[in-house]
């Protein structure tokens, strides 16, 4: 009965260790194959007693949050290269204005139109896509989608962060539970050698001397106790004191 026990303890435990590699993925690792095949077995435990296994057990990484922080390196990318954009736009709008401009002077060289005049107004050379109003409204829009951008990193990134921790302490609470539970188990597996024995002898020893101190303490207090407590004699004495006293009156 007890080998059938133990049996299903071993069962129990390796089942417990395959569970907690499975969910984090780390069931091919080479001690939680190598231990969960002795405990399957049950074969040669001693050994793998000898590993503390909160030592061996693989670090595992959650997952949580990393979507929202996937989103949030995208989102970051496009914003640092959208900030460059009104400006490049600026510019090369200025260079379409420029060269609109020089066209027009020479076609009209008697004119008294200035750059701002022309830019603004385009005066049929220059396409009203690259009239200043129109870009001055792109770059509006740019550098608000900019700051939205940035609110929304903001937001994304801190979000996911604190995801991402609270799932990495849940983590690492479950790498902590099955390390425990493999712990007390193989420590009564190990093979006795002298400093096993050693260390078995001395907290026997331990255990001893807690257990006669208190046997004392229990010995004194019923000591004590029965000290207190009148004997036969006296009750008699106290008795035929009292009859004595009955019988004057």
């Amino acid at each position: 009965m007890a080998k059938g026990k133990k049996s299903e303890e071993d069962q129990q435990i390796a089942h417990s260790l395959l569970s907690w590699a499975k969910t984090h993925k780390v069931d091919t690792d080479p001690y939680v194959s190598g231990l969960h095949a002795a405990l399957s077995s049950p074969s040669n435990l001693a050994m793998w007693a000898t590993l503390p296994p909160l030592e061996y057990l693989p670090f595992t990484q959650t997952s949580e949050g990393s979507q929202s922080l996937s989103i949030n390196n995208a989102l970051t990318i496009a914003r640092n290269i959208l900030v460059f954009v009104p400006v490049a736009l600026t510019w090369a709008a200025v260079g379409q204005a420029t060269t609109a401009f020089t066209i027009y002077v020479k076609a009209n060289p008697n004119s008294v139109t200035n750059f701002l005049e022309f830019w603004q107004d385009g005066y049929g050379v220059l396409s009203s896509n690259w009239t200043i109003g129109h870009i001055a409204n792109l770059d509006f829009l740019l550098i608000s989608l900019v700051i939205g951008l940035t609110l929304a990193t903001s937001f994304l990134g801190k979000r996911g962060r604190s995801r991402h921790a609270a799932g990495q302490r849940k983590v690492d609470a479950d790498r902590m539970r099955i390390g425990l539970a493999l712990t007390e188990y193989l420590y009564g597996k190990r093979a006795v050698t002298p400093a096993t024995l050693n260390q078995n002898v001395s907290a026997s020893i331990s255990n001893l001397r807690i257990a006669s101190k208190l046997l004392e303490k229990g010995v004194a207090a019923q000591n004590k106790f029965l000290s207190s407590t009148p004997s036969n004699k006296e009750l008699m004495a106290e008795l035929k004191k009292n009859n004595k006293s009955k019988d004057i009156a």
